[in-house]
């Protein structure tokens, strides 16, 4: 956007023809018929009068298409002067636009007004700048009204021809809120479309062409310059896609970043717009650096002539914050394909694509290469079957596929000098990479190599042993609000207000690992399902690490939760979200959300719990909340659970994100998976983080720490708030070793003296030593009791 030097579109000179020009409806069609609108022309009666009079809620609007795409910076406007005859002007108006693949689109502007200032009298023209501008092939000015009147209009726009091709971006995550920070994209458009993966598509702020130079933590940053990426909200991985309006041939990508260096980019193409092809991937990696002060910074990465449509691009950060406020890709349009054009690129000449003829083909006769190209694709590929199954080697056809794809595979290196160079094929290993998208036809490369990997520990050296039967990952259902923690174990005074000191030891045991046992295929076989076209999607609600949630309406059900993941190539995530539709299917308690039913994509149609989870909602009041209404809320998740212990169910993974609230601010229990997927730490019994052992057992620990963050800290602080992971680990194996430097959260004086008595027999280290959610239940009840 910033090589567009506007210049007015044609509604004056003409270049903008009358056939262009449309209206809802006019006042009378020759004399101030849409024709008239030229500003600062004298035409007929002199402008555009729609027929009825405007108000608040009318939706006339006169409508401009441009028959192709523009960039539109600013709307200019003026009244009716009908050679000093007319009174008429629009004083205020809002602007809808469309573009290629989208539907009507109200502009918004970078402070998230829709409504435009336009005239207060007939004669001068009033120019509005658009910020950010806008992109768009048609646009409507809807005239608007406080109190009724007639209006006139006459109106220019101005512009540049949208060069670069870019229709729509989507980000996931979408930025990130913690607290009362909020970098999340506040000037993205509001499109209603969305991808396969339900991730909204449009152009915000990487594409408005404002480059902040200034730190995003400055308060005098103009709202909407940066989005911002928390690593603990992230796991340290962000992923845009990028769509453009036909077959491009790509230079360059800048990205205008702010912080610490990134670890790494892959760059990944897709020429049909659906198959991303791993022989295109461009990998940039960071070289270390011994300047760690975060500062504004650009990174360019040539991206050699490839060919795409759609172009896929995943960072991973080590730091604690990812900041961009703008990408730009260099491109051109490709109007010839010369024949013979190589889709993968070759060892010899990694920084151009290959042309192996010089003949050009016609846009005409591409699909007959094509179809030929295909056909003695087919060809080879049977050749190839019959001579590898006479062979009978499985294990020299994936040595030749590894060859061949690292042969492709360009490594740039990012920060001070560019280079380009092949990845040595002796030194790649390859693992299976799935990507949110429509479609992935391909494996990706780990990023083990000749060059050195810079990066954070993983869960690997923590030497976890393995969960049964699944990926090692971890899922969450809701987002993780986790606030930067130490680098180490800080020893906390005798009197700390946060922890206890653990000194029991726990003996040998073996933990069941046990589902319901209610036969849950039958169960599964009675959920109601509901096609997905009888959903109309709403606002997005939340979203976990591969999970998001929207407001949806239903046919019979009215206005329900609809959960689904954002990848369904994710094999874990599928597995996680069919758990929790068996575990769920097996439920039906008044505290405990409930599975109302299910589409043909597994999505899950659930109750609408309207003041979301108990940590957003008490962190939003300001008064503080009596500890008999904490206790209270603590008492119905004690319920729920109680439900699920007597059906055998294990919830997993128990976190003030999964409590929910309905009107009546009743407590109501998500998101229960089983044992077999990972649980955050903070929440973690010991058994689970070192010999992940998942029972009711440790459900039970999990409840206790729920319970401390929601009745002594109001969800205001998080446990072992100054533990990083290491230390939750080495805390653990504390316990397990009965070692008096242990610690688990500490209950106070404000809590009731029989609840507090068995919250703290829930931190026991044996399991078996904990008490039943029964138990518990029946302790509450009586504090409760006492209280009518």
């Amino acid at each position: 956007m910033g090589e567009c030097e506007p210049s007015a579109l044609g509604m004056e000179s003409g270049a903008i023809t009358d056939a262009q020009i449309t209206a809802s409806s006019s006042f009378d069609k020759q004399s101030v018929g849409p024709q008239n609108s030229r500003i600062r022309t004298e035409l007929a009666s002199g402008a555009w009068c729609p027929k009825p009079q405007i108000h608040s809620n009318s939706y006339e609007f006169l409508q401009i298409n441009l028959e192709n795409t523009y960039l539109v910076t600013a709307v200019e406007t003026q009244g009716r002067y009908g050679n000093g005859t007319g009174r008429e002007f629009v004083s205020e108006y809002m602007i809808d636009y469309l573009r290629p693949g989208s539907k009507w689109i109200r502009y918004r502007n970078r402070t998230g007004h829709t409504l435009m200032t336009g005239n207060d009298e007939t004669t001068q023209a009033v120019l509005r700048v658009l910020d950010p501008p806008l992109v768009a092939s048609r646009l409507r000015i809807v005239p608007h009204s406080r109190q009724t009147r007639t209006i006139c209009l006459r109106a220019e726009l101005h512009g540049c021809l949208h060069k670069d091709g870019l229709l729509y971006y989507s980000t996931l995550p979408g930025g990130s809120r913690v607290g009362d920070v909020d970098f999340r994209d506040t000037t993205f458009e509001n499109s209603d479309l969305y991808t396969e993966t339900g991730i909204k598509r449009g152009l915000g702020l990487l594409s408005d062409g404002y480059v902040a130079d200034s730190s995003p933590f400055d308060e005098m940053n103009p709202n909407g310059s940066w989005i911002g990426w928390s690593k603990h909200h992230t796991d340290g991985t962000v992923t845009l896609l990028f769509e453009f309006d036909q077959l491009r041939n790509f230079s360059e990508i800048l990205l205008a970043a702010y912080g610490h260096r990134l670890n790494s980019i892959d760059v990944i193409f897709s020429q049909d717009g659906t198959n991303f092809s791993l022989s295109s991937q461009i990998s940039s990696l960071n070289r270390p650096s011994p300047n760690t002060t975060a500062k504004r910074y650009d990174l360019r990465i040539p991206l050699h002539k490839r060919m795409a449509k759609k172009i896929r691009v995943t960072i991973t950060f080590t730091a604690d914050w990812l900041f961009l406020t703008e990408i730009h890709f260099s491109s051109g349009i490709l109007h010839e394909v010369p024949i013979g054009y190589n889709l993968f690129y070759n060892e010899s000449s990694s920084t151009n694509v290959v042309m192996e003829e010089n003949t050009v083909l016609t846009r005409r006769s591409i699909f007959g290469v094509i179809a030929l190209v295909a056909l003695f694709i087919l060809l080879t590929a049977i050749l190839c079957v019959i001579i590898l199954m006479r062979r009978k080697k499985s294990e020299d056809k994936m040595e030749i596929f590894e060859r061949d794809i690292r042969r492709n595979l360009i490594i740039t290196q990012v920060g001070g000098k560019t280079a380009t160079e092949v990845l040595p094929s002796p030194s790649a290993h390859l693992m299976t990479n799935f990507y949110a998208s429509d479609k992935t036809t391909s494996t990706s490369l780990s990023s083990k190599s000749a060059s050195p990997k810079f990066g954070p520990a993983t869960w690997n050296d923590f030497h976890f042993p393995p969960p049964p039967s699944i990926p090692d990952e971890r899922i969450y259902a809701q987002p993780n609000f986790t606030l930067p923690m130490s680098n180490g174990l800080k020893k906390e005074p005798e009197r700390a207000g946060t922890v206890m000191r653990m000194a029991r030891r726990s003996p040998d045991y073996v933990a069941v690992h046990h589902y319901a046992t209610i036969p849950v295929r039958e169960q599964t076989e009675k959920i109601r399902r509901i096609s997905s076209s009888h959903l109309i999607m709403g606002s997005e609600l939340g979203e976990g690490k591969h999970t998001i949630v929207r407001e949806c309406a239903a046919a019979g059900l009215g206005t329900v939760a609809y959960k689904t993941i954002k990848d369904r190539h994710n094999l874990h995530a599928r597995s996680a979200l069919m758990d929790e539709i068996k575990m769920l299917s097996l439920t039906n308690h008044p505290h405990v959300i409930r599975l109302l039913a299910t589409d043909e994509n597994n999505g899950l149609i659930l109750e609408l719990a309207a003041n979301g989870n108990v940590r957003e909602y008490l962190r939003s009041q300001r008064l503080p909340i009596p500890t008999a209404r904490l206790l209270a809320i603590c008492a119905d998740v004690c319920e729920g659970m109680r439900h699920l212990e007597s059906l055998g169910v294990i919830h997993g993974h128990l976190t003030p994100s999964n409590i929910l609230l309905d009107e009546g601010l009743r407590a109501k229990i998500s998101s229960p998976r089983g044992p077999a997927h990972h649980a955050q730490l903070r929440y973690s019994a010991p058994e689970s983080i070192l010999k992940n052992s998942f029972s009711s057992n440790s459900d039970v620990w999990a409840f206790a720490v729920c319970c401390w963050e929601i009745a002594e800290t109001s969800c205001t602080r998080i446990p072992f708030e100054t533990f990083s992971n290491a230390d939750l680990v080495t805390n653990a194996q504390r316990m397990l070793s009965g070692h008096d430097t242990a610690v688990v959260p500490l209950f106070t004086e404000s809590i009731p003296r029989g609840v507090r008595d068995v919250f703290v027999r829930c931190f026991d280290v044996e399991p078996q030593a904990r008490p039943l959610f029964a138990h518990i239940s029946y302790f509450m009840s009586k504090y409760h009791a006492s209280l009518d």
